[in-house]
């Protein structure tokens, strides 16, 4: 008797994980693992639900950004947005059990992780969606001032270096004193400007241009570039 128990206990226990596989692929989610966001341009973020087995019947369906719900859609098929205090203006869409977040435009807040989430009448799942941003969306100012070069990157993200070249040559090893000066704006957005304090009298009285060129943090790849002319718009 001890013995027949025993080979039932180790039955049972052989099938029970089996079994809990089975009931977590009765649903299942699909989702974009990583999007990446062009400036100024829509993205949209797709969550699609089913399942092997007929008669999937969806409960809850939701897209959140970080602790965030954007928008859910319930049993009655009645979708919820929640704009709250996003800068940039999206909108929800569902259908046959694919939940759609829809943005205008990407803004570097609005990067990163997005979970969508279900619950349904076969079972509960969850995926990830990671929005990647383009590393520059701006424009680039270049100004000569009364002690050298200067240049202005605009819409950077999430972070660079500028590199001096004068003639081919890196003048940011040193040679020349090279100042920077960032910040970031209420977007997200960063702002990176760089300046040059030319001491010597062969520096000063080059008539070639300087090369101001910004390199990405997180690609290491060079994003944006401008030449700083002798006639460049002068700044005191």
């Amino acid at each position: 008797t001890a013995g027949r128990l025993t080979m039932e206990l180790t039955v049972l226990l052989f099938l029970l994980p089996a079994f809990t596989l089975t009931v977590q692929d009765s649903v299942n989610l699909e989702v974009s693992p990583e999007i990446f966001a062009e400036c100024g341009k829509p993205v949209s973020l797709h969550c699609n639900s089913s399942s092997p087995q007929h008669g999937l019947s969806v409960k809850y369906m939701e897209w959140s950004h970080g602790n965030m719900s954007l928008c859910s859609v319930d049993s009655e098929k009645t979708i919820t947005k929640l704009q709250r205090h996003y800068e940039s203006d999206f909108d929800c869409k569902y259908e046959d059990g694919r939940l759609s977040l829809v943005f205008e435009r990407m803004l570097p807040l609005q990067s990163g992780q997005y979970r969508c989430k279900l619950r349904s009448n076969k079972g509960v799942a969850t995926e990830y969606t990671k929005v990647q941003l383009q590393e520059f969306c701006g424009n680039v100012e270049a100004v000569l001032r009364s002690d050298g070069p200067s240049c202005i990157f605009n819409h950077v993200y999430p972070d660079g270096d500028v590199h001096w070249f004068h003639d081919s040559r890196n003048v940011s090893d040193g040679s020349v004193i090279q100042h920077t000066a960032k910040s970031i704006d209420k977007h997200g957005w960063m702002i990176i400007q760089s300046w040059l304090t030319l001491n010597g009298t062969s520096e000063r009285s080059s008539h070639k241009p300087y090369n101001c060129s910004l390199k990405s943090s997180a690609s290491g790849k060079y994003i944006a570039s401008t030449l700083v002319q002798k006639h460049e718009r002068r700044a005191v």
